[in-house]
């Protein structure tokens, strides 16, 4: 599937830069405007542009053609040099230009064609960058002309919007279709827009769509063929699928390091993926069932592919085991078999009777010392949002005194309690989200928290045990899987 995908946005690039470079032409305004976009962008056009020697050589007379005029425009904007007999021979044209009536009844004037109004407007901030007073008119047409394209398409009035920016004239934000019903060209344009102008997307209410307008652009590429236009549309969509997939593989791989190197994150991907399985799991069983439905070869995969995942199961409960292990180890606290001690590094008693289980309830006397404990106990799960309701009270109680207690807390382990206690808040405020077994996870990640803590942090011992506390009234148990050659941790007393 990747591959497919790869291979998709692979060949449609390929085939927009064939496009730009066999329709690329010298006089052309569309032409001066793709080169800009990617100008603008720090980024190369997939093709060699023309050395333009043509357009040194046009009449003088032909500078009273505004797409003339728009096309000079943006090669000065990208840095070309021209002599200053061709220069002044174009700063004429644009003063006769300026005479003209710029807002006709048939919106024949230069204003209402996007790309020449911004080559034109570029070349004059070029040419006139210490004369701003020779920009006055062209400042007036653009302020004039916001509430005339108010109410047009959005590709217009993006572009336009853009070229008043240059010259200082602020347009306000308009009313937005939703970003699904917005053509492939219009998204391209806020996607470049939000690429080299943040400012102006802020403003226009284009950087919150950023995101959405993403995700629409690679939908819209994937599923249907684009046909383009002009090398104008060509240029942007070839700049903003690209950019667009190069942003979304980095996202991925920024989502990969942080599982990898957060353990917070690891445990929330794992535990989103086993839901996963788990509901693929539950399908495939129910396909199964229906034996009418399914044909041979594809019984046999899905057989296979439940083969799987039941090796998987397997693999997980090996990685619990080790997590649990590791989990032992680094909280400081070893306890000998039925023999009723604890090393802790310091002088600490513990009675226990030594006529009842292990898993009984055991009283753990530790004046100066800050121990973690681990409840083993089975909890209901089929009682669990009864549980909920119930002890709503204490839970908001319990929940609120640890927050209390994580504000003693040095900094870096103030900011990782709280964001546990945040996250177990969330799931059990959110209906979708309040399993056993997520809950669960948020309360074995704030145990361990503070067994890890123990002897750290002044306070951990009593954060374990209102923890412990906490995942009773919720009838959640907080259980570590050992092997039976490993100790068990005795329950404590709350």
């Amino acid at each position: 599937m990747i591959d497919v995908i790869r291979n998709c946005f692979n060949s449609q690039l390929k085939s927009i830069a064939q496009y730009l470079q066999a329709n690329y032409h010298s006089e052309s305004p569309e032409s001066g405007f793709g080169n800009y976009v990617f100008h603008q962008t720090n980024s190369h056009i997939s093709f060699e542009v023309a050395n333009d020697i043509d357009i040194t050589k046009l009449s003088p007379n032909r500078f009273s053609e505004a797409p003339v005029l728009a096309a000079v425009g943006y090669s000065l904007a990208c840095g070309r040099q021209f002599s200053e007999d061709f220069l002044e021979s174009w700063a004429k044209g644009l003063t006769r230009l300026s005479g003209r009536n710029h807002f006709p009844p048939d919106r024949t004037s230069f204003f209402y064609r996007p790309t020449e109004l911004l080559g034109i407007t570029l070349g004059i901030s070029h040419y006139y960058k210490s004369q701003p007073d020779h920009s006055k008119w062209l400042q007036d047409i653009l302020t004039e002309g916001e509430q005339r394209l108010i109410n047009s398409d959005i590709w217009t009035f993006l572009l336009s919007a853009y070229t008043a920016s240059i010259l200082s004239v602020t347009w306000r934000a308009r009313s937005w279709p939703l970003v699904k019903e917005m053509t492939v060209d219009e998204l391209a344009l806020a996607k470049w827009l939000c690429s080299i102008k943040p400012t102006l997307a802020k403003t226009l209410g284009l950087a919150q769509l950023e995101l959405s307008l993403d995700k629409a652009l690679l939908e819209h590429c994937i599923e249907f063929s684009n046909s383009l236009q002009d090398s104008a549309r060509a240029a942007l969509l070839f700049f903003a699928l690209k950019r667009t997939i190069a942003q979304t593989l980095q996202l991925i791989w920024n989502e990969c390091e942080q599982i990898c190197d957060n353990p917070q994150k690891s445990v929330e991907w794992l535990q989103t993926t086993c839901d996963n399985v788990h509901t693929v799991t539950q399908h495939l069983q129910a396909q199964l069932a229906r034996q009418s439905d399914i044909g041979a070869s594809n019984k046999h995969n899905m057989q296979m592919l439940l083969q799987a995942l039941s090796i998987l199961r397997s693999d997980t409960n090996i990685l619990e085991v080790e997590i649990s292990e590791h989990i032992r180890i680094h909280s400081s606290l070893y306890i000998g078999n039925n023999k009723g001690t604890i090393i802790t590094g310091s002088n600490v008693t513990m009675t226990h009777n030594q006529n009842e289980s292990i898993t009984n309830e055991t009283r753990i006397h530790a004046p100066n010392s800050s121990i973690g404990f681990i409840q083993s106990g089975s909890g209901s799960v089929s009682s669990f949002s009864q549980n909920i309701g119930q002890n709503v009270d204490e839970i908001t109680r319990l929940i609120n005194s640890l927050r209390d207690m994580a504000q003693e807390f040095p900094e870096a382990e103030r900011e990782e309690a709280l964001v546990h206690l945040d996250d177990l808040q969330e799931d059990i405020n959110t209906p979708d989200k309040r399993k056993p077994q997520r809950i669960k996870t948020r309360l074995v990640a704030l145990f361990t928290f503070a067994t890890m803590s123990a002897g750290v942090l002044a306070g951990a011992a009593d954060f374990s045990n209102n923890v412990l506390e906490l995942s009773e009234k919720l009838g959640v148990s907080i259980e570590l899987s050992h092997p039976q050659s490993t100790p068990q941790l005795p329950p404590s007393v709350p």
